[in-house]
């Protein structure tokens, strides 16, 4: 057998190979059913099926291991589990949640049949895990729905669990994290599942712009011991399940604003009214195509902001106190105090006292705080006019103003920050047959900001920071893909899954006046000229 076909045949094996007893997909559940008699017995010739009424969805087993029936790789969701056996009364177990990653037991005891011949329990069922050895929790739909966030950032919800925290590490331009710190790891340690598929920015282990959190149905955090499959994270583990459309047609329409018409002004800014507007907007909607049979749910969340970046730049006029340069005309012997370095100081030096054109460098000393807080020197011109008020016989630097020259003034007060984000997602599902199901999903992630403050810049405060030493970020996450789920026989079960992602990501210096200039960094005092981390542009 050649090379290739050996090649093609191994594939098609590792594509086949079934998903047996602990197995499991990131982005499904198992759900394992105990059937004993009355007497506590085992009771080995039971049917067992399991259904999802509102998504059309069913999946039976009749084989079984000692009195356990393995129902592998469900989506997650509530179901109604039905238990016959010959003999005994039919069991229906309502409100069955299998949640994502999880290795449910459901014990289930029959009764004799008798008069009734169907025993309903409509509580809750509460699902134990005895055969799982990672350390797991589970945010489900209830509390993403009902627990108030700042920002709609969904991964934040993690934090409800007391293992993990939140990373305090400073954020490095276009290397943000996944801003959590789980099992003692740093938040680069984590891996993003959406879907079972990876979500990490695999440049820097951060996470990728998924959905808009009205997409998420729920997300599993596993911190420790968690199975090989998830051997990339050191740290922590997040499987993200966006929702699905069922038979009811069910949507929603938000929208949170703050703007500076009600909204506190920052204490520290050093204007009266800084401009402050944030509107996070968006809508949902899933259903039915054909009922029982095919289902879609979209989502879109928006973000625009338009808010102010506070600098203290400026304060007390730089330190500088203004004085009247004329005062110095007059003095000739003031021009022999200044110690000469250029040619052009040198020739102006040694001009003897009382010559026409011996105070131009004391003139122009006096004159140079105007120079670098507005760009021109102030008071009349000098001999002859020149230009910019030097000697027309100067014609090097520093008499010219270079074009790459800005001012202190322009670096005075608060600065705008702007943003705009879409979050665009679409999920089909398809029930083939009751043994087969197709998911289809898709989205894409444009996002523009401008703005952008970073840390580890050294030792700086954020109120130092001129507009010319911000950033923008301009990113384009795309992905479609699917997964078709078939289940062969009693005990078997085949998923295959493709996804294509694609992040188009721009990392840059600000596009303000001297944002690509030469950084200048004064300790305690100001911070402008171009950010010092690397131009980035790239595709992933």
């Amino acid at each position: 057998m050649t090379t290739t076909r050996k090649f093609v045949w191994m594939a098609l094996l590792a594509i086949s190979l079934p998903i047996l007893s602990h197995g499991q997909g990131a982005a499904t559940g198992d759900l394992h059913v105990s059937v004993k008699d009355p007497k506590g017995s085992t009771v080995t010739n039971a049917t067992i099926r399991v259904q999802d009424p509102a998504k059309g969805f069913e999946r039976s087993s009749t084989a079984n291991t000692e009195g356990e029936y393995r129902i592998l790789a469900l989506p997650p969701g509530k179901y109604t589990v039905t238990v016959e056996a010959p003999g005994f009364s039919k069991v229906e177990v309502n409100n069955v949640a299998v949640s994502v990653g999880q290795l449910g037991e459901l014990p289930v005891t029959l009764s004799v049949a008798g008069a009734q011949e169907v025993v309903n329990v409509n509580a809750e069922a509460e699902l134990v895990e005895t055969q799982r050895s990672s350390s797991t929790n589970t945010i489900d739909e209830r509390r993403i729905d009902s627990l108030p966030i700042n920002g709609r950032n969904y991964i934040n919800f993690a934090l409800t669990d007391s293992r993990l925290a939140r990373d305090d590490a400073p954020s490095i331009g276009a290397a943000p994290t996944s801003g959590l710190n789980a099992s003692g790891q740093r938040a680069r340690a984590n891996l993003v599942n959406v879907d079972g598929f990876d979500s990490v920015d695999n440049s820097t282990n951060g996470i990728r712009s998924t959905l808009s959190q009205e997409g998420v149905q729920e997300f599993q955090i596993q911190t420790n011991s968690y199975s090989a499959e998830y051997g990339r994270a050191s740290g922590g583990v997040v499987n993200i399940i966006t929702r699905s459309g069922t038979n009811d047609m069910h949507g929603s329409v938000f929208g949170y604003l703050r703007n500076r018409a009600f909204q506190a002004v920052n204490p520290f800014s050093t204007v009266s009214d800084p401009a402050y507007t944030r509107v996070q907007a968006g809508t949902a909607l899933g259903g039915p195509i054909i009922k029982d049979k095919t289902y879609f749910y979209f989502s879109y969340e928006g973000t625009w902001r338009q808010e102010t970046g506070f600098s203290s730049i400026g304060a007390d006029n730089f330190g500088l106190s203004p004085f009247d340069a004329s005062a110095f005309l007059g003095l000739p012997p003031q021009s022999y105090v200044i110690q000469a370095t250029t040619p052009q100081i040198q020739f102006l030096s040694s001009i003897p006292p009382g010559t026409p054109g011996s105070d131009q460098y004391v003139v122009l000393v006096g004159r140079a705080s105007g120079m670098a807080l507005n760009g021109a020197w102030p008071g009349p011109p000098l001999l002859g006019g020149g230009v910019s008020g030097f000697p027309t016989s100067c014609t090097v630097p520093p008499c010219f103003v270079p074009p790459s020259f800005v001012t202190l003034n322009s670096l005075i007060g608060n600065f705008p920050v702007s943003e705009r984000t879409d979050l665009y997602s679409l999920r089909i599902d398809h029930n083939i047959s009751s043994t087969n199901r197709l998911s289809l999903s898709g989205g894409v992630s444009p996002s523009d900001q401008t703005g952008i403050q970073v840390q580890a810049q050294g030792p700086q405060n954020f109120g130092q920071n001129a507009f010319s030493r911000t950033s923008t970020q301009n990113f384009h996450d795309f992905y479609v893909g699917g997964s078709d789920q078939w289940t062969i026989g009693a005990n078997k079960v085949n998923e295959f899954g493709f996804r294509y992602s694609r992040r188009g990501l721009l990392y840059s210096f600000s596009r303000a006046p001297g944002g690509g200039n030469v950084a200048v960094n004064i300790p305690g005092f100001a911070f402008f000229g171009r950010e010092p981390f690397s131009f980035v542009d790239r595709t992933e």
